[in-house]
């Protein structure tokens, strides 16, 4: 289909159904607002319509999304207005979750029956996106389901009139309200656990996996010259384009809302300094009032232009002590350990995130794992990195390094977290395991070469050890 909001590639809106993640041609969203505590009763022949809303003028009928697609009912937050055809109707959503940008190889349309080719098909296609699994919607499917009543998009009014304008995400940022174009988005990210930054600077909070790549994160208020966010372990995040396919993100709390906003909808700032010079073009009033960011200015912006070329692939070869020519060896960050007395490092790559050690855990006896945790759905053993080491250790673990390797999460306790540092691999002449034998050092910037561990490499030793005879 190639009409105006059809579905097919290109930029989409992301919203949440219960458990199910969702997607619409964003030039099918109308607008996107709060459920009200009562609906206004509407007569409809469909028993998936709950009732109207007043939205401006407009009473537009409300449909129960979930009940449509025959998934369990959800109570429903939000309220999406989807254009089809010539009208436009709401659908009861739990929560809107962004833009992203699919691509054709990204989805996977639905085979029609031959003797099916004339049915309603409200779903159009299925698609992958962060490792979720998600359904692509069809306005025009929508239009044909039977019975269905819509509210007529009058030319005249505020809606039909903002479909020329601006797609544009306002979003949340510790208590200030922002606007950004959706031209510079590449995708929004829900709240996901962050990595330490190579280095401690002011702007960068740390660095986000996504889509099989490692993106730096920058705090968006002190990019903009309005504050600086709390330091946290987890953000959501705006994926931003940069020239020649680099990607940052800019922390936020949450997306509110999705809205075409023109020329007229903007208010201009005067001439003053408000934030960083440059970085915002004006004040977009809805039901309160967002910074509009200026996407141009914020992508060239030459501190997130240097942020971005830090970018780290999110996966490292298994063996880490592999030998390379000394011309294209560069410094990789690594996570420097106390365990003990003694340093250890661990390549940064391989961690996931770390946590403060669990107060709630199963002690166990023997070889192999110290205790178990119940984390993020799964049952994660804990080692005691200083006795897989073979050093010495009061036992005083203060914190838990959480790894994955090939499926599979295993915690590692350590006495106390002493830096990101990046630096060079320094593999030694007499390679060891890089488990109970070090094959590879790393020298600190104070002088100091400590062994680095292949945790990794732990996992798998665990994973096929034979079990212990009685």
């Amino acid at each position: 289909m190639n009409a105006r909001g059809a579905a097919g590639p290109g930029l989409h809106g992301l919203f949440r159904l219960g458990e199910s993640l969702m997607a619409l041609p964003i030039d099918a969203i109308r607008e996107v607002t709060p459920r009200p505590a009562t609906l206004i009763g509407f007569p409809a022949p469909r028993d998936d319509v709950l009732g109207a809303i007043d939205l401006r003028g407009s009473v537009i009928p409300v449909m129960d999304l979930s009940r449509t697609l025959g998934l369990p009912l959800v109570a429903g937050a939000v309220i999406l207005v989807l254009r089809t055809g010539g009208g436009v109707v709401g659908l009861l959503v739990d929560e809107i979750c962004g833009v992203i940008d699919l691509a054709a190889e990204a989805l996977s349309p639905l085979a029609v029956p031959a003797d099916a080719a004339d049915v309603a098909r409200p779903i159009a296609a299925g698609f992958v996106h962060q490792g979720r699994s998600g359904a692509l919607l069809d306005p025009v499917g929508f239009a044909a389901l039977p019975g269905l009543a819509v509210t007529v998009d009058h030319p005249v009014d505020r809606a039909a009139q903002a479909e020329r304008g601006v797609p544009t995400l306002l979003l949340d940022c510790a208590g200030k309200p922002l606007g950004l174009a959706t031209s510079a988005v590449e995708a929004t990210v829900p709240v996901s656990p962050l990595l330490p930054p190579a280095a401690e600077t002011p702007l960068w909070l740390g660095m986000l996996d996504y889509n099989g790549r490692r993106i730096p994160v920058a705090d968006t208020l002190l990019l903009l010259g309005l504050g600086m966010l709390e330091r946290r372990a987890a953000f959501a995040s705006v994926v931003l384009r940069l020239p020649e396919g680099r990607l940052v993100a800019l922390a936020i709390d949450e997306v509110c809302d999705m809205r075409r906003l023109q020329d007229d909808d903007v208010l201009p700032l005067q001439a003053f300094r408000i934030g960083e010079p440059g970085r915002l073009r004006g004040i977009y009033k809805a039901e309160r009032a967002h910074l509009l960011l200026d996407e141009e200015a914020v992508t060239a912006d030459e501190r997130l232009q240097a942020l971005s070329l830090i970018e780290e692939k999110a996966a490292i070869a298994a063996r880490i002590g592999a030998d390379a020519p000394a011309a294209t060896r560069k410094a990789e960050p690594f996570l420097i350990m106390a365990l003990g007395q003694s340093t250890c490092a661990a390549p940064l790559a391989q961690v996931a995130e770390i946590i403060p050690a669990p107060a709630e855990r199963i002690d166990l006896v023997g070889p192999g794992p110290a205790a178990i945790i119940a984390h993020r759905g799964r049952g994660v053993p804990l080692m005691d990195l200083a006795q897989c080491l073979g050093l010495e250790s009061d036992g005083t673990h203060r914190f838990v390094v959480m790894v994955e390797s090939e499926g599979d999460t295993m915690g590692f306790q350590i006495d106390a977290l002493v830096a990101v540092e990046r630096v060079f691999l320094q593999n030694l002449a007499r390679g060891g395991d890089n488990v109970r034998v070090p094959a590879a050092t790393v020298r600190l910037p104070d002088g100091r070469t400590c062994a680095v561990v292949d945790l990794a490499g732990i996992i798998a030793q665990e994973r096929i050890a034979p079990p212990v005879a009685a």
